[in-house]
């Protein structure tokens, strides 16, 4: 029962890739997720077969490239879809079979691939669209109110108010203090509402652990894109050091995929993370 439910929910979460991947991109875009009904190729509009369709083969069929027009097709695709194919095999262990355990096992396969989606989406347009967010923290209050206590889920609404209010509310304040202090922007909204979701499925302990995880895992791609900007003014500019001094730090990249992710982990492993944090054995 365990295995054969374990391989469901990995091939479950291939699919569920190749859906945010195509609902990500579309999105994006300002296309619809239901129009066309058909995926396509980006480059060329060519309709995909059930061949070309199918998450992860198609590609490594197809070598990485359109198979009418001959436009390579982006990594984040095939690993996006593995990604959620390991992250739902993953829940499908943490929620595995016992009692309610099916409801408990979608909606983290839900939630997944929404933070995926939106994961998407911000990469491509650094925007997390309210679309997505709202409806997503409104559905996460409802589970959070109806499902059982199970692990990170079923937490009550008590907690989920607490939760959305801590996460939405207090980045909120942060993003607008930071706006009024520096006079630009520092934190979208749209990474306010995400945290508003988060709080309402997990409630108001996932927030700092979304926060620093988030905040950890784009340290390193932000001092990359931290150097790279720096060094792209140099060679272009004929300025000194001064005039240049700190532009590097300026560089944007979008916080919304890490939030996600941490957040992803958060709904896995939230009780481990938080005892590791806190050095409780």
């Amino acid at each position: 029962m365990e295995t054969a439910f374990a391989v469901i929910a990995a091939l479950s979460g291939l699919i569920l890739g190749s859906f945010a991947t195509c609902a990500g991109h579309r999105l994006a875009h300002g296309g619809s997720v239901t129009s066309p009904a058909r995926s396509y190729c980006p480059a060329c509009d060519h309709t995909l077969s059930w061949r070309e369709n199918l998450p992860l083969i198609g590609y490594l069929l197809q070598g990485g490239r359109c198979r009418f027009c001959h436009a390579r097709i982006p990594a984040r695709y095939p690993l996006a879809e593995l990604t959620l194919g390991l992250y739902c095999l993953a829940a499908a262990q943490v929620f595995g079979p016992g009692p309610a355990w099916p409801f408990h096992w979608l909606i983290a396969a839900l939630f997944g691939t929404l933070l995926l989606t939106l994961s998407l989406i911000d990469l491509e347009s650094y925007l997390l669209p309210d679309i997505l967010t709202l409806p997503g923290a409104a559905l996460a209050l409802v589970a959070s109110s109806f499902l059982p206590p199970v692990h990170t889920l079923g937490i009550g609404w008590r907690q989920a108010l607490i939760g959305a209010a801590l996460g939405g509310g207090g980045l909120w304040f942060v993003s607008e203090l930071y706006r009024r202090l520096r006079g630009r922007e520092g934190l979208g909204l749209g990474d306010a509402k995400l945290l508003l979701l988060v709080g309402a499925l997990l409630g108001p302990l996932a927030i700092p652990l979304t926060l620093v995880g988030g905040a950890l895992f784009a340290l390193p791609f932000g001092l990359v894109a931290a150097v790279r900007t720096a060094r792209e003014d140099a060679a272009v500019a004929d300025t000194d050091d001064d005039e240049l001094n700190g532009t590097g730090l300026l560089a944007a990249i979008p916080f919304g995929p890490f939030l996600c992710a941490a957040a992803a982990l958060s709904l896995l492993y939230g009780p481990q993370l938080l005892r590791l944090w806190l050095g409780i054995g």
